[in-house]
């Protein structure tokens, strides 16, 4: 078989069947392309939904990172507080310090000594 020996009959009856055909897949055509735009209007609205969702959770977590990082600095400013009063305390348990500081700050004196103030 090397051709196609086939032919259609132009018949009312043919002629009436390949118009229903016709029919059939136009309105067949007709239906998938309403059902693919609605598949994709509602595809369209998910990825609204759900994009809004990321848009907000992005936002929150900038915010929620700015508050970290302004505690984080606070935090430092007093651990390095803590460090300088600490340093501070020990300065003061040192008997010498002490005794330096309550001469120089508050003018005292031992006996005998006498304390000379200049202008400077």
């Amino acid at each position: 078989m090397k051709g196609r020996n086939v032919y259609s009959l132009d018949t009312p009856y043919a002629q009436q069947k390949t118009a229903q055909q016709a029919a059939d897949k136009a309105y067949a055509r007709k239906i998938h392309k309403r059902r693919f735009l609605a598949m994709i209007g509602i595809i369209g609205v998910f990825v609204l939904v759900f994009g809004v969702q990321i848009w907000k959770n992005q936002r929150q977590l900038g915010r929620v990172n700015a508050q970290i990082q302004q505690t984080q600095t606070q935090l430092n400013k007093q651990k390095s507080k803590q460090k300088q009063l600490n340093s501070h305390i020990k300065e003061l348990n040192d008997p010498e310090y002490l005794q330096q500081l309550i001469r120089s700050k508050y003018n005292y004196a031992k006996k005998g000594e006498t304390i000379y103030n200049f202008a400077n």
